[in-house]
C-alpha cells in the first residue's frame, strides 16, 4: 500500500507543464534575418564603385598565340641578313626601311646590318647648328654620356652620332643627331610579343628613339642641350644620304622633302687621297670627290676635357664637306669613348687637293690633328653608307 508521500509525487509526475505564454504579434512588417549567402540587389541599390572592366587577353597567349611569337621572333632573327643583300636606297647594300607609323613625331627606322658588322637600327634627327658651332656647345660630352648611361624604355644605345653638314656658299647648314639602336634578343623578343611581322619592331624602336630624343632636347644643368630635335621621316633620310654622296643639289632638303636626291651610279676610290661618286644621267650628270680624315689629337677645353664639338670647326670656309662626331660607351661604366671625321667635298681632284689643305691648316689653328685615310679606308668609305665613317 502506497504510503502518503509516494502518492504525491505520482501525482506531480503526471502533472504537465504549463503551456507557454503566447507571444504578442509585433505591429507592421515581420523583419526578415538576413541571409547567409548571396543575394540579388535591388535595381539602383548598387554601391558607388569602378564598373569591373572587360578582362585583358594577352596577344602571345594560348597555342595560337606562342605559334605567332614564334614564327615573329625567327622571322626578325633572320632580318638582318636579308637586309644585307637590300640595295636600297643607293645601291649600296646594307640598308632596310622598317615600316613607318603614322604620326608627326615618329622617326624613320633604318636597319643597318652591312660588310659583317652587328646589326643596328638607326633614327636621324635635325638639331640646331648652335650645338657644334655656337654657345650651346657647353659640357656637350656630359650630355650624351647621360642618354648612353640611361637605358630607354627599350633597346641599348650603341652609339650617338652629331653631323654637321655644310654644303657650301650655295646652301644652308644643318646638323643632325644619328642614334643608332642595339638589335639584341631582348629587343627582339619584346617586338614579337606586340605585334606580328615588322611593326612590332618599328614600335618598340619608335618608342626607344623618341625617348633618347627627347633626354637630348632637355634643357637643364647636366649639359649642352640639342633641341629642339625634328625627327627625319624617310623621305628626308633619303635625301641626306644623297647630299652627303653628291652635294651639289643646291641648298639641301627639309625635315620633309620628299623628291628623290640624285642616285650615285658609279664609286672609284683608286685615288690615294680620296674617292670619286658619279650619278645623274645626261645632263644631270655629275661627279663629287670626297676625302675623310679622322680626328688624330682633340683639343682641349678650359676644364682639360676633349672639345667634341671642335670637328666642326675644321672645315675651311666655302669648303662643301660634312663633320661627324660619334660617341659609345667605354668599357668602363660611366665613361664614353670619342671619334672625330672630317669629309671634304670638290668637284674635281685638285679643288680637294685645295679643301684637304684648308682642313688640315684649320685642325692645327684649333690645337688638333686631322690625319686623312688613305686608299684602303677611301675604298670601305665608298662601298658603304655615307654614315659608315661614324657607325663602325
Amino acid at each position: 500500500m502506497a504510503t502518503h508521500q509516494q502518492q504525491t509525487r505520482g501525482q506531480a509526475a503526471r502533472q504537465s507543464p504549463p503551456p507557454p505564454a503566447p507571444q504578442r504579434k509585433p505591429r507592421g512588417p515581420v523583419p526578415v534575418p538576413a541571409a547567409k549567402g548571396p543575394q540579388q540587389r535591388q535595381p539602383g541599390s548598387e554601391p558607388a564603385g569602378p564598373k569591373p572592366t572587360a578582362r585583358n587577353v594577352d596577344p602571345a597567349g594560348g597555342l595560337f598565340g606562342r605559334l605567332r611569337v614564334r614564327g615573329t621572333r625567327r622571322r626578325l632573327r633572320k632580318l638582318p641578313a636579308s637586309a644585307a643583300r637590300d640595295r636600297q636606297p643607293f645601291d649600296l647594300g646594307g640598308m632596310h626601311w622598317l615600316p613607318q607609323l603614322s604620326g608627326a613625331l615618329e622617326p624613320a627606322l633604318v636597319l643597318h646590318a652591312g660588310h659583317g658588322g652587328p646589326p643596328e637600327l638607326l633614327a636621324v634627327a635635325e638639331i640646331a647648328t648652335s650645338v657644334l658651332r655656337g654657345a650651346d656647345t657647353r659640357d656637350l660630352a656630359a650630355r650624351l654620356g647621360e642618354c648612353l648611361n640611361t637605358p630607354p624604355a627599350a633597346g641599348t644605345v650603341r652609339r650617338i652620332q652629331l653631323l654637321y653638314q655644310v654644303p657650301g656658299p650655295a646652301g644652308r647648314t644643318r646638323a643632325y643627331a644619328v642614334l643608332s639602336l642595339a638589335y639584341h634578343p631582348a629587343l627582339i623578343g619584346r617586338a614579337a610579343k606586340l605585334c606580328q611581322g615588322e611593326r612590332g619592331l618599328a614600335l618598340v624602336a619608335t618608342k626607344a628613339a623618341q625617348n633618347v630624343f627627347a633626354q637630348l632636347s632637355r634643357d637643364d644643368a647636366t649639359g649642352g642641350r640639342l633641341g629642339p630635335l625634328v625627327p627625319l621621316d624617310r623621305a628626308a633620310v633619303t635625301g641626306l644620304l644623297g647630299s652627303l654622296l653628291l652635294p651639289g643639289r643646291g641648298p639641301l632638303p627639309g625635315p620633309r622633302h620628299a623628291e628623290t636626291p640624285w642616285q650615285p651610279e658609279e664609286v672609284d676610290a683608286r685615288a690615294p687621297r680620296g674617292c670619286a661618286v658619279t650619278g645623274g644621267s645626261g645632263p644631270r650628270a655629275a661627279t663629287w670627290w670626297h676625302a675623310t680624315g679622322w680626328v688624330k689629337q682633340w683639343p682641349r677645353t678650359l676644364g682639360g676635357a676633349i672639345d667634341l664639338a671642335a670637328p666642326a670647326a675644321f672645315l675651311p670656309s666655302g669648303v662643301t664637306g660634312a663633320a661627324s662626331i660619334v660617341v659609345g660607351p667605354a668599357g668602363r661604366e660611366g665613361e664614353i669613348s670619342a671619334a672625330g671625321f672630317v669629309t671634304v667635298s670638290a668637284r674635281d681632284a685638285n679643288e680637294l687637293e685645295l679643301a684637304r689643305v684648308g682642313a688640315h691648316a684649320a685642325a692645327e689653328s684649333g690645337g688638333a690633328v686631322l690625319e686623312f685615310c688613305d686608299r684602303r679606308h677611301h675604298v670601305a668609305i665608298g662601298r658603304t653608307l655615307p654614315l659608315a665613317q661614324g657607325l663602325r
